[in-house]
């Protein structure tokens, strides 16, 4: 295991900025800086790529600036370049989409406004032809209170990868009085604003908070960005028309929602929607040559029905007829969607043209678990000590206990909460002839490495699932029983390989034209910005005729 100082990290990232950023590290200089926020790369193709920073500023007028793209650090021969205006409009963030660029090749970048001149970010564009082998790392679910994010400081050391898939949950939207406030508290990372945000002023003000931290910064300088939202960006839980932490009393919920994807587009390095689109349709697919095909989906703000609650429906569980009707008919309610059909026909022509193309590898970025995943029977937990603690942070463990001999899905809010709807995709798949997906998933903020079959037993691929860079898992809900309760899970289940709840970390993917590898790297702490990492687990990733399977 690596020791790793974040004294060393910051001066890891200094040094890449290069000596006009070098120049202004000494306390005297700090205030002088306009680019706080670093600077990000993202939404790359083989000829283009977002760049993004943000000014700090107090002036009300506009600001102008330039931008400059090179082969190398120096700058010396700047091969792409432009001028930019940012305004208090679009809260001073500032994106510009570099185009003419070469397939395949590394970029670094910076913008300038007078003397004053941003870190230098290194970005890279997709590949074209026959490539030989891609690498990613796979992020989701970055809580700032909750810790340090020494994942991403892992990351950015890393200079190999081709890009950062992040699966969302970039930010949460809690105040300080709820989920992750007292550990915040703790070891001094408290959420800005401190309320939970509800305005366009407070996600631009809680996105300013992520973007601050060195650790996301160091990330976003070394690589670019592929990603899609979860919930947290807008509010916990959210559907279509609504959200479990928007309540009575917070205002309307499109207006919220708009603020949150307002801000988004605003601070994060993603193509605004092409002319026509919501700003919901951030479903989107990258080629990486003819080796991979990624489709990052949306699952969250087009077409989620709201996610069912077992306790409005406690009755129904009173009688083997009752969790039949439940299943059948309330679970298995074929109105219930999550994709929408025009996202479904999307993926499925993107994956489709993929395979007719001879691309080795299909791999879909998702929010929630895909795999079919139900409750261990825990009723010998009743009456033991730890439940008492674990009640404190997850109130519903009684009656989760109490409802695990039933064997119902553990996770309304995940794909089992829209059985049909995961048929529908499935069977539009299998029509298509797709039946080798590699589905990445965050939300869950565990490791999990899980085949995935359609209801009749048809294999359709394998699934990943990354731990949270911050936010626990349910290691934190059940205590000591963690380990006891994966274990169950993972026995309960014939499609979970693997499951851990223990550890914070990420993916690194990687897939070339023979096979693949997942390693599942965890940090050691996430309480202090000093850390060991280490590689827990290694899948193995093999093509058997047009099926990909777990080596």
């Amino acid at each position: 295991m690596a020791k790793i100082s974040r004294r060393t990290a910051i001066i890891s990232t200094l040094s890449l900025a290069g000596p006009a950023l070098a120049s202004c590290t000494t306390d005297s200089h700090i205030a002088d800086l306009v680019f706080d926020h670093g600077v990000a790369s993202g939404d790359p193709t083989t000829n283009s790529v977002i760049l993004w920073t943000r000014l700090t500023s107090t002036m009300s007028a506009p600001i102008s600036g330039r931008w400059q793209m090179s082969h190398s650090t120096d700058f010396k021969r700047v091969i792409r370049k432009g001028k930019f205006t940012t305004n208090a409009g679009r809260d001073y963030t500032v994106k510009i989409d570099a185009q003419g660029l070469k397939p395949g090749q590394s970029y670094y970048y910076r913008f300038k406004i007078g003397k004053s001149v941003s870190p230098i970010g290194h970005t890279k564009t997709l590949p074209s032809g026959t490539v030989g082998s891609v690498r990613f790392a796979v992020a989701s679910c970055s809580n700032y209170p909750f810790g340090f994010f020494n994942a991403y400081d892992h990351i950015a050391r890393n200079k190999d990868f081709d890009a950062v898939i992040h699966l969302g949950d970039y930010f949460y939207e809690y105040g300080r009085d709820n989920y992750g406030g007292k550990t915040g508290a703790k070891i001094g990372r408290e959420h800005e604003p401190p309320h939970e945000t509800l305005t366009l002023k407070d996600y631009r003000i809680r996105h300013a908070q992520y973007k601050s931290d060195a650790s996301a910064q160091a990330m976003h300088a070394a690589h670019a960005l592929i990603c899609t939202w979860d919930d947290h960006e807008t509010a916990n839980d959210s559907w279509k028309t609504g959200a479990e932490n928007h309540n009575e009393g917070e205002g309307n919920w499109d207006d919220r929602r708009a603020a949150a994807m307002q801000a988004y587009y605003e601070w994060m390095p993603v193509r605004d929607p092409a002319a026509g689109k919501t700003r919901e349709s951030v479903f989107k697919t990258y080629d990486f040559g003819d080796l991979v095909t990624l489709t990052a989906i949306e699952t969250r703000l087009t077409a989620r029905n709201r996610p069912i609650d077992y306790a409005q429906y406690i009755p129904e569980f009173q009688s083997r007829e009752g969790v039949g009707n439940f299943v059948q008919n309330i679970l298995g309610d074929p109105t219930r969607e999550l994709l929408g059909e025009p996202q479904r026909k999307y993926v499925t022509g993107a994956l489709r043209t993929s395979k007719e193309n001879g691309k080795k590898w299909r791999i879909i970025a998702n929010q929630t678990l895909m795999a079919r995943v139900n409750s261990p029977d825990l009723t010998d937990y009743k009456g033991q000590d730890f439940i008492d603690e674990v009640a404190k942070t997850f109130p519903p463990i009684h009656d989760y206990i109490d409802l695990s001999p039933l064997g119902l899905p553990l996770n309304l809010d995940a794909w089992d909460g829209y059985p049909v709807a995961r048929e529908r995709f499935y069977e539009s798949l299998d029509k298509a002839a797709i039946n080798d997906i590699i589905v990445l998933t965050g939300d869950t903020h565990e490791f999990w490495a899980n085949t995935l079959q359609n209801a009749s037993g048809k294999f359709m691929g394998v699934e990943l699932g990354t731990s949270g860079v911050t936010s626990p898992g349910t290691g934190a809900y059940f205590g000591k029983a963690g380990s006891d309760f994966s274990r169950r899970l993972v026995a309960k289940n014939n499609d979970i390989l693997y499951h851990n709840l223990e550890n914070h970390g990420y993916i690194d993917l990687k897939l070339d034209q023979q096979g693949g590898q997942a390693d599942f790297v965890a940090v050691s702490t996430v309480l202090s910005p000093d850390y060991t990492s280490e590689v827990i687990k290694s899948f193995p990733l093999v093509r058997t005729g047009d099926s990909v399977t777990f080596g």
